[in-house]
């Protein structure tokens, strides 16, 4: 129970009551005279059953219970002072009862104040009936058009109760409706400093980007002459001792591959074509172990390809595909990376349903059951550093090449994702 509120409650009910007391004391109310013993003792009663409701208040215990509670005793107590007033010769007051339900409308519910109105509407009329059979003593006449007086008073009673209900109701949606969206907006605001940062870090990246073009550019030509080099130095060996041949053919076959892997890298720089065409997912598949496998296999993890002979073409952008799949192959090196157990990274391929598969599986940790139904949500993610673009920008590359993307957990343990492509024709 939020005692504050408590607190603000009853301090509202104490300074009602003192107010009527004091009231009283000075003018009188309705036709009693001013000091009247009993509206002063109810008034006494009042002020002490603050004190309780609040040591109540503090267990608490029910509090719902509590706040109905006070609401009806309130409403016994203003029905007493009414009948100390006169009961039907009190007509004309029978505007006090507004305060309860108004209140309680705005502070409370909706339905408790239709409880008031309707309690002190019922319990008015019950004390009128009394005093008409005579249960009640009559303490002074009512004036002679007193029952319409009442009737009136009590139709006012009800209608104010009922808008009071109605609108507390409305002032209630309508701050369940701000707070809604303060939290879509700080949502928003949030997502776009994450998307701001994220533009700034892809501006920096490109132009990083074209510098390590540069000097990729730089080191291929120097590769290729020192090739072109060793190449001579072979053929002057062939009649020399066959292990300087060996090492020679070695630093040939190293010069060709960091050759491979900087020509990928050159063509992955290079602007791209946005044009669909048919290519053999194997030889993308390919380009990323020579893009990645260096960065992998040093947190010790296997990179491997499998892919079946005479694999179908697929039908999509070149440099996203394989943008794609080296975002896959990076999110799961780096889930194996902080399991901090090695493991291995397999692309593979296999064929369904006339459709060709894709599949970048690791035997990692897997990924959290909670995790895995947004997975391809923009900006969620399970990384501290992350962004939560990645996945959502991939699922949207695969979805605008007539495919599908999708994730789940291997039983065998770890995670898989599938890109499901239309085959070339």
């Amino acid at each position: 129970m939020d005692l504050s509120r408590v607190g603000q409650e009853l301090a509202v009910r104490a300074v009602v009551t003192v107010l009527i007391v004091g009231f009283n004391e000075l003018f009188g109310v309705g036709q009693n005279p001013p000091g009247d013993r009993a509206l002063r003792t109810l008034g006494i009663v009042a002020l002490v059953l603050d004190a309780a409701y609040y040591v109540i208040a503090r267990t608490g215990w029910q509090p719902r219970v509590q706040a109905y509670a006070r609401m009806l005793i309130d409403v016994t107590l203003v029905t007493a002072g009414l009948y100390d007033a006169g009961g039907l010769a009190a007509a004309q007051d029978l505007i006090v009862y507004l305060i309860i339900p108004v209140y309680t409308a705005m502070m409370f519910s909706s339905t408790a104040s239709l409880v008031a109105m309707t309690y002190s509407v019922l319990s008015y009329l019950a004390v009128v009936f009394a005093q008409s059979m005579g249960w009640l003593p009559t303490r002074r006449p009512p004036l002679p058009n007193a029952g319409g007086i009442a009737a009136f008073n009590l139709l006012v009673v009800v209608l104010v109760g009922v808008m009071a209900a109605w609108l507390g109701e409305r002032y209630r949606a309508s701050r369940r409706q701000v707070t809604t969206l303060n939290r879509e907006l700080e949502r928003a605001h949030d997502a776009s400093l994450r998307l701001s940062g994220e533009i700034q870090r892809t501006a920096r990246l490109y132009a990083l980007g074209e510098v390590v073009a540069g000097v990729t550019h730089e080191i291929r030509n120097v590769l290729m002459v020192a090739g072109s080099h060793n190449q001579l130095l072979i053929r002057k060996l062939r009649e020399a001792d066959p292990q300087v041949l060996r090492h020679a053919e070695q630093i040939e076959h190293a010069l060709g591959n960091a050759t491979r892997i900087i020509t990928h890298v050159l063509e992955t720089a290079r602007k791209p074509s946005n044009e669909r065409v048919p290519i053999a997912a194997a030889d993308v598949a390919r380009r990323v172990v020579d893009l990645k496998g260096y960065d992998v296999r040093r947190d010790g993890i296997a990179l491997r390809v499998e892919f079946p002979n005479r694999f179908p073409a697929v039908v999509a952008v070149p440099f996203q595909l394989e943008q794609v799949l080296l975002n896959l192959v990076s999110n799961a090196h780096d889930a194996l990376r902080d399991a901090r157990r090695g493991g291995v990274i397999t692309i593979g391929g296999a064929i369904e349903a006339g459709r060709v598969v894709i599949e970048v599986r690791d035997d990692g940790p897997g990924i959290p059951a909670d995790a895995l139904p947004r997975i391809f949500e923009p900006f969620y993610t399970t990384k501290p550093s992350g962004t939560g673009l990645g996945l959502a920008i991939s699922a949207g590359i695969v979805r605008d090449s007539g495919g599908e993307l999708t994730a789940g957990n291997r039983p065998e343990g770890g995670a898989v994702f599938r890109l499901a492509l239309p085959a070339a024709p």
